[in-house]
């Protein structure tokens, strides 16, 4: 038997998941209202150290406490959230809801009064808050070295969480909701010297003065993370940069014709990030060792940041891996059978390695499978696997039997490879054949022949439905492409003829998902009075209709 325990799917989606009349303050712990606390490096270091904690530990949002939702582990959770809500993780096993996840895959209670929508919100204004914390104790004026590196993150980290809170919550147009009143609506920021009372009147920051907020979070990072050491677990200047990247190329799209100085400067960070972190691409060996692929951020050139999981904060079943890693015999991954959905597989070459990421029908036969576990163990997983499953997330040090060891594996908040991918889709706004002659550079990383040439994507358009085509096959499941999907305006297909995704998540859609405008929670109405209905996200639930086979 496995080694999980599971609520029967009736009372899953009984009415506890409704969060409407739950007694919060806004956003929950994000001002600054707890007593001042010694400025010494010691306890700084302390405060610091406890974000990344709060993002990879289970119960970071008292889920788990509240609702015994085994999906609440932090930001490890809230990727593979935007995930599922697209198209290229396929659901297959017998039973669908061993996926935890299947609000998001099915789009459904995705409303102002269900718990789903509210994740997001609960755990990055906690974060929030955290960097808060910090960066209201340290003066710059006065402070040492190395309390002012610790404030460099705590900018760092600010912008990253408010970045995402921007893209997650910004309205985008699509076929399904009108946006039209509120469009270029964020969320509300909250800084380290917002009072209370502001806090209960604090409306939804339109996109520009976000921006600002985020860019001037960046520039003090920048200036207090100069010189700092480089190491993937703590962000540092070239993940400063990455970020730069990411923002500036949102504020790209933000005209019809383009922004080409927002380009110019996404791609001119992109490679200040390349440059700066000293990363190289992963190699193929990286890519496919059966003991640390994508769960190790120091057995790889390629991490820029990244976070660490320690057994003391994990459970058995409230982890990335134990969701996504079908070689674990613990979990919902080998129940839930998370594969490649059949299409996506079948469009990438043979001679692309990065599709040894899926088990192909042919299993072994063009591929010698890699696993780090007892040959029984490897029997096991062969016989019980499906076709086009998961091998690309590995359990730490290939541990496949015990979840203490197995579980700890590092997260990736940002790879050397998204910095080229941003440069190349920049560039191709300024300079589409520049931007060709980049993507051909960077596929010779993964397809190693050099047979791979995008110079028939003449135009703009089909040239960045190519480039996403790439970067979905080098980033699936980490936690990215929603963001991608969002600003191109790309709909999804999970119905087709021999799809493999569950039926129950065959879901369609032209365009823009209304899901990807996640929709503010409605316990925030309750300490907020600036947010309310008129002008929150509009309700996306069950608007995307199954395919039906024909």
């Amino acid at each position: 038997m496995k080694n999980i325990l599971l609520k029967s799917f009736s009372a899953i989606c009984a009415s506890a998941l409704l969060v409407g009349c739950i007694q919060e303050t806004f956003p929950q712990g994000a001002t600054q209202t707890q007593e001042q606390v010694s400025a010494s490096n010691s306890a700084l270091s302390a405060m610091i150290n406890a974000i990344p904690v709060a993002m990879m530990k289970a119960n970071t949002a008292g889920y788990i406490d509240a609702y015994d939702d085994h999906t609440d582990f932090g930001i490890g959770g809230i990727h593979l959230r935007t995930e599922f809500m697209l198209e290229d993780l396929a659901t297959s096993g017998d039973n669908p809801y061993y996926n935890r996840f299947f609000t998001y895959a099915q789009n459904q209670a995705q409303g102002e009064v269900y718990i789903y929508c509210a994740y997001f919100w609960d755990c990055y204004y906690a974060w929030i808050k955290a960097a808060n914390d910090i960066i209201s104790l340290i003066d710059p004026e006065t402070a040492n070295d190395e309390a002012i590196n610790y404030l460099g993150q705590a900018y760092a980290y600010r912008a990253m969480f408010y970045l995402d809170l921007a893209r997650l919550y910004e309205p985008k147009t699509n076929k399904y909701t009108d946006v039209s009143s509120i469009l270029g609506l964020t969320v509300p920021i909250v800084k380290e010297t917002t009072k209370e009372d502001d806090a209960k009147n604090n409306p939804r920051a339109d996109r520009k003065t976000m921006y600002e907020f985020i860019l001037s979070d960046l520039e003090k990072a920048a200036t207090y993370l100069a010189g700092g050491t480089k190491s993937y677990t703590t962000p540092g200047l070239a993940a400063v940069y990455g970020l730069y990247a990411r923002t500036y190329l949102e504020m790209g799209y933000w005209t019809e014709s383009g922004d080409n100085e927002a380009f110019a400067n996404a791609a001119e960070y992109a490679r200040k990030a390349i440059t700066e972190s000293g990363k190289t691409p992963l190699t193929q060996a990286q890519w496919e060792d059966p003991t640390t692929g994508f769960n190790s951020g120091s057995a790889n050139n390629s991490w820029i940041w990244g976070l660490t999981l320690s057994s003391e904060i994990i459970g058995n079943i409230m982890t990335f891996t134990a969701h996504i890693s079908s070689e674990a015999t613990w979990g919902y991954a080998p129940l839930s059978h998370i594969c490649a959905s059949k299409s996506f597989y079948n469009s990438i070459p043979d001679t692309d390695f990065r599709k040894h990421s899926w088990l192909d029908p042919a299993r072994e036969d063009y591929y010698a499978y890699k696993f780090a576990g007892s040959a029984a163990d490897k029997e096991k997983f062969l016989k019980t696997a499906m076709d086009y499953e998961n091998i690309k997330f590995r359990p730490a040090q290939g541990e496949v039997t015990d979840y203490a060891v197995g579980s700890c594996a590092d997260h990736m908040l940002m790879r050397v490879e998204e910095m080229y991918f941003i440069e190349i889709e920049a560039k191709a706004h300024t300079n589409l054949q520049e931007a060709k002659t980049l993507l051909n550079e960077f596929m010779k990383y993964r397809i190693t022949d050099g047979s791979y040439d995008c110079a028939n994507f003449s135009d703009l358009q089909s040239f960045l439905t190519q480039m996403l085509f790439q970067k979905r096959v080098e980033f699936w499941g980490e936690g990215l492409l929603l963001y991608d999907y969002k600003r191109l305006d790309k709909g999804i297909t999970r119905g087709y003829v021999g799809t493999n995704h569950a039926g129950v998540y065959a879901l369609n859609c032209e365009g823009r998902s209304p899901q990807w405008n996640i929709v503010i929670k409605r316990g925030e109405f309750q300490s907020n009075t600036a947010i309310n209905t008129s002008n929150n996200n509009p309700d996306p639930s069950d608007l995307l209709v199954l395919w039906t086979g024909e």
